[in-house]
């Protein structure tokens, strides 16, 4: 069996999601309704409400009082912070795992994910795009095909970075060429094996090239940029996230000038310090469970 046949037949078996992660998707189409929904949905998940209110009730957030009820988080925290929380805690597992191949810890990926969501988001507001909690989901999942090409990234890892170096490839161009696809390709196969909406796979199969893609779309031009200002910014840098390109047409089609973007930086590295403080203080919805 060829390397490319032996990943894609590996993807049947990755680890599944918690159902809960696209109904969580299912309700942000329609904003009117979405704060309450989101509250229905993560109640009927008892580690789930356990996790939302254990993060309403975080010292790192400082309210004098605790917070008792899904409907106060929701009120104190707002319906984005709901949301991103809650799919935080309920891909974290899946996320906080090492990708050894790539050189990234466990930390490494969640932290480098995480920060490409939260960019995500803020570039779609500051943009005036919708889809913002849908593009956030993107970017968190962005590089999980990375997961899944770890182990045949380690075994053809100087094969690869020949390429890179001597024909000036980037990283992703040396994984198919070398192995038949790229973790790109890998994520999307993942995130279609999920059911996971169009907008989600293609931002995840065009995250490094977004001009490639059937049809120009915002929504890939946002996680683009957003994956290659974090790389620029060293969150959760791994041996190969240096050495890929940053293209200067989806800033173009976007309109960002360098005030916005060192504004969805600045508002990163906020976001950042506080989901990572967050997540020291609340577990995997998993690790709650058992």
């Amino acid at each position: 069996m060829k390397t490319k046949e032996k990943i894609i037949s590996g993807i049947s078996s990755f680890p599944t999601l918690p159902v809960m992660v696209n109904r969580l998707l299912a309700v942000l189409g329609d904003p009117e309704s979405a704060a309450k929904e989101i509250s229905r949905i993560i109640q009927i998940d008892p580690a789930l409400t356990a996790n939302v209110l254990k993060a309403a009730n975080s010292s790192f957030l400082g309210f004098n009082r605790p917070v008792t009820s899904l409907a106060e988080a929701t009120f104190r925290l707002g319906t984005k912070w709901i949301y991103q929380i809650a799919l935080s805690s309920l891909i974290y597992s899946n996320l906080k795992k090492p990708a050894p191949g790539y050189d990234l810890s466990s930390e490494g990926l969640w932290r480098h994910s995480t920060a490409v969501a939260i960019m995500s988001e803020s570039l779609c507001t500051l943009s005036g795009i919708r889809d913002a909690g849908t593009i956030y989901t993107a970017g968190l999942l962005h590089d999980i095909g990375k997961i899944a090409m770890s182990e045949f990234v380690a075994g053809k890892f100087d094969e690869i970075q020949e390429l890179v170096n001597q024909r000036k490839l980037t990283f992703e161009e040396a994984e198919l060429e070398i192995l038949g696809i790229d973790h790109s390709e890998v994520g999307a196969i993942i995130s279609e094996h999920w059911h996971f909406p169009e907008l989600i796979v293609n931002s995840i199969r065009w995250h490094h090239n977004p001009d490639s893609a059937p049809q120009i779309d915002p929504s890939l031009d946002i996680v683009h940029v957003a994956d290659s200002v974090c790389l620029m910014e060293g969150f959760g840098l791994g041996r190969d996230d240096l050495q890929y390109r940053l293209n200067e047409n989806s800033i173009n089609r976007l309109s960002l000038s360098v005030t916005t973007i060192e504004l969805a930086i600045s508002q990163t590295i906020l976001m950042m310090e506080q989901m990572e403080n967050l997540f020291k203080e609340i577990p995997s919805t998993e690790a709650v469970r058992r």
